[in-house]
């Protein structure tokens, strides 16, 4: 969390935007999967993680649930990708 903390602090605006962006697109992702009919197999393989109270939770409880566990893997690939995209967008600038 330090970590996201310093990239904030450096990044701004631009780091708070892509972490958001990137919330958005897990929490529609999973809530298309469990929408299509895969709850189940969203809550087997949750259910060791989240317990068993969320077997018979709403989608978007569950969706919000399994979004969150997934927090840690989106912080590891939002570290290297702000700077990334950052710069490749300000090459994009000076270039036009």
């Amino acid at each position: 969390m330090q970590k996201f903390k310093e990239l904030l602090a450096e990044y701004g605006q631009f780091a708070l935007i892509m972490h958001l962006s990137l919330y958005a697109c897990t929490f529609v992702l999973v809530f298309a999967i469990i929408h299509l009919g895969l709850k189940d197999w969203v809550l087997g393989h949750a259910e060791t993680l989240l317990g068993s109270e969320y077997s018979k939770a709403g989608t978007i409880i569950l969706t919000f649930a399994v979004t969150k566990l997934t927090q840690p893997f989106r912080l590891m690939l939002l570290i290297p990708l702000v700077p990334f995209v950052k710069r490749k967008c300000d090459e994009r600038t000076h270039r036009e």
